[in-house]
């Protein structure tokens, strides 16, 4: 007797022909996603790094702890699509070696001829094991579950992902092109069609276990439209194919072994997105995480050479740090130092920047230069740069986006005379939004000097 039977097969003749025989386009299917698979993970750090520049327009990091825990959320998913592929892969090429393993020994496994075994330890085997064929088979059921899950997980994360994009763009995107009024109200009206649309089917569906509710008219038909069209408008394009295997999985498993499997999923999926969302706030606040050396730097302090602030150091996928040299040692007459100019600076800006007033009889064209001269003024006073305690008040900012990162900012090539032999710190400071006539400091940067 086998410890799992094998449920009956009741497929049309096509759809088990077919099956039989798309083995092979599964293993070319996960190989390949697998491979776009992998880039996934790198694709959402790039998304976090255009946030953080360009659509960031506070200081206060809290403030944006939702597209934080987004971005962990997907970085998660990334690397449980990787993981759910990989395991396919290994199992159905393990499935392809069983397979040929039975078509040399087409017998399968003979118990009565097990070396080393008693009669009584034969009969427990075979009573555990089962027949070759029997378990070829039910390898071939648990590669296709596992096969079914990978996209079952795909296309619920890419649903949840359109659904956010909305949120998304109503809450942070909408104020930056109509303004933090207009931009306010608008974002909380379609904020609260999105989340009418996503409760609704779950009051419709608590409606409808009440009799007094579910005889009704205008609740069934409410209900009916939920079911139709609710989900769908929030998740378009998945949450067909996501239903079908969703709810063949659902109305197949036992409830409590479903229940059990959606509880130990969802410890594991929350579990990854906080440890995820703790990495990554401590990385935006300056601190090192997770580090296993009990005297390691605690935090990205003047006890710390960084090296996302040089430009040789960086990685291309890194993201550009507030202030950033080409190296840590200098030997030439001049040391070119850029400012990272982020979306959050804007606010900052426009509050000390006050535009002088230009006539109206100079040309589009002379009017853009005065009122980027003015701009740069503005960055002169608002961005304070000093070496060791050496003040330079007229570093000369020029308008510069970085040659890699393609980040807008200001570049200064400040001269060598004043540095001393060996090391130096370079001290960006700006006015601090927390305290009124205080400064902050926006970044900070050692480096050493040899002249030739």
């Amino acid at each position: 007797m086998e410890s799992n039977p094998i449920p009956t097969d009741n497929r049309p003749e096509w759809l088990r022909s077919l099956s039989e025989t798309s083995w092979n386009l599964e293993l070319v299917i996960s190989g390949a996603a697998i491979f776009l698979a992998s880039y996934l993970p790198d694709a959402v750090d790039a998304m976090l790094r255009y946030y953080l520049e360009n659509l960031v327009m506070d200081e206060n990091f809290p403030k944006i702890i939702l597209p934080l825990l987004v971005y962990s959320f997907m970085k998660v998913v990334a690397w449980l699509l990787i993981l759910t592929f990989v395991v396919h892969f290994v199992m159905r090429a393990f499935w392809a070696g069983v397979v040929g393993l039975h078509a040399v020994y087409t017998q399968g496994i003979r118990y009565e001829h097990l070396p080393w075994q008693s009669e009584f330890s034969k009969e427990q085997l075979r009573e555990r094991f089962g027949t070759l064929s029997d378990y070829i088979l039910r390898l071939d059921r648990l590669c296709n579950q596992v096969f079914s899950t990978a996209f079952l997980i795909a296309l619920i994360s890419l649903g949840i992902c359109m659904a956010y994009i909305f949120i998304f763009l109503a809450i942070n995107v909408l104020p930056v092109f109509l303004g933090p009024k207009a931009g306010r109200r608008v974002s909380m009206i379609i904020l609260g069609a999105i989340m009418l649309l996503v409760f609704l089917p779950i009051f419709t569906q608590w409606a409808m276990r009440v009799p007094r509710l579910a005889a009704l008219p205008w609740v069934q038909r409410l209900t009916k439209w939920s079911v139709h069209n609710a989900s769908y408008m929030v998740m378009p394009l998945v949450y067909g194919p996501m239903s079908y295997i969703n709810m063949t999985f659902t109305s197949h498993i036992p409830k409590k072994k479903l229940v059990r499997t959606i509880l130990i999923g969802s410890v594991i999926v929350m579990g990854g997105v906080l440890l995820t969302l703790t990495s990554t706030m401590l990385h935006l606040s300056g601190r090192t995480a997770f580090t296993t050396r009990d005297f390691y730097a605690k935090d990205r302090g003047p006890n710390m050479l960084s090296s996302g602030v040089y430009d040789n150091m960086r990685s291309p996928q890194d993201r550009l740090p507030p202030v950033s040299i080409p190296s840590e040692i200098t030997e030439g007459p001049f040391l070119r130092v850029f400012v990272d100019y982020p979306k959050m600076l804007d606010a900052a800006l426009s509050q000390r920047c006050a535009m002088p007033p230009l006539p109206d009889s100079i040309s589009k064209q002379r009017r853009r230069v005065q009122m980027d001269s003015a701009h740069i003024a503005c960055m002169t006073d608002f961005f304070r740069l000093s070496v060791n305690d050496s003040i330079i008040a007229q570093p000369g900012w020029m308008f510069h986006e970085h040659p890699v990162a393609g980040s807008p900012g200001v570049v200064a090539y400040l001269p060598s005379t004043n540095f001393k032999n060996g090391k130096n710190v370079l001290t960006v400071l700006v006015p601090s939004s927390k305290k009124l006539d205080s400064l902050r400091v926006y970044g900070q940067v050692p480096f050493w000097y040899a002249p030739k």
